[in-house]
């Protein structure tokens, strides 16, 4: 099979922490600020909340944020590159897509330990290399963390436009810290045999895992599946579906070879059963439970 980009992606990587994405769970939004040669200028108060005098250096600012409900009193800190220039995007967020670095996080004082974090990193490329590196990631640990929020949320973006672009997710949205239900999302576009952009072969790779909250037998394979078409789960166990689609156009024949292969595993508190199933004309996914699951991932 034919290999035209390796992208090496390490998730221990401290460059890796990223985002202005609004996942996480701060007391007031992210990114209400602007900032020009350095000097960051952040957003009227907004309503609910008193904001003390705040600390400033060239692309540093710190001030007390308190929730005038709750009487709740948080250390807001943004840090940016020095002399970083930040104009209001979107709904007067601050637009971070080519900020080399920015970082914003919400301390509660005396709120135990947690944080809200919200990172991006953003790499233009360096001559030969033609391609960029986006990475956002937002944390809620702690007390940021409730009911349906993500504990981490990390997206990757490498894109070369004479190679290849790579696009990569993972989320634990877990209903707290210790519930795992992790979604990893990634897709590969490689670039055809001219070297132009990758409009046809691809390869996308979908994992979610989570914790069933009662018994059921509805997961379930094309027949061809092995050992059986359908497992059961009970209550408590953690169950994982994996999903990878694939397509080439082209090669010996000049025609478009397509592969899908989908699994299913439990794992009970005994032994691990799992089902799976491969197809080599068709990428699938296949049976896709969605109100286990969710909404099916596409090709």
């Amino acid at each position: 099979m034919r290999r035209t980009h390796t992208v090496l992606l390490t998730m221990g990587s401290a460059m890796l922490i990223s985002s202005g994405a609004a996942m996480a769970a701060p007391p007031i939004a992210y990114g209400q600020y602007t900032a020009s040669a350095g000097v960051i200028t952040p957003s009227a108060c907004p309503s609910g909340f008193s904001c003390g005098a705040a600390i400033t250096g060239d692309g540093f600012l710190q001030r007390q944020v308190t929730d005038t409900g709750t009487g709740n009193v948080y250390f807001q800190t943004i840090i940016l590159d020095k002399g970083s220039n930040i104009a209001a995007g979107t709904g007067g967020t601050a637009d971070l897509s080519t900020a080399p670095f920015a970082d914003e996080s919400f301390v509660l004082q005396g709120g135990g330990t947690g944080i809200a974090d919200s990172s991006h990193v953003f790499a233009t490329p360096t001559a030969p290399d033609t391609s960029t590196f986006t990475g956002d990631t937002a944390l809620n640990v702690g007390w940021a963390k409730g009911a349906g929020e993500d504990l981490i949320n990390v997206s990757q973006v490498i894109d070369d436009p004479n190679k290849a672009t790579m696009a990569f997710t993972l989320t634990d949205a877990s209903t707290d810290n210790s519930q795992p239900i992790v979604t990893i999302d990634e897709t590969v576009w490689m670039a055809d045999a001219t070297g132009a952009n990758p409009n046809n072969d691809r390869q996308h790779l979908y994992l979610k895992q989570l914790k069933a909250s009662a018994s059921g037998t509805t997961l379930a394979l094309p027949a061809g599946a092995t050992p059986s078409t359908t497992l059961s789960y009970a209550a408590n166990d953690i169950v994982q579906v994996m999903w990878l689609g694939q397509q080439v156009t082209g090669g010996t024949s000049g025609g478009q070879q397509l592969f899908g292969t989908q699994a299913y595993t439990v794992n009970p508190t005994t032994t691990a059963t799992s089902i799976s199933y491969s197809d080599q004309t068709a990428t699938g996914p296949w049976n896709w439970d969605t109100t286990f699951f969710g909404t099916a991932p596409t090709f």
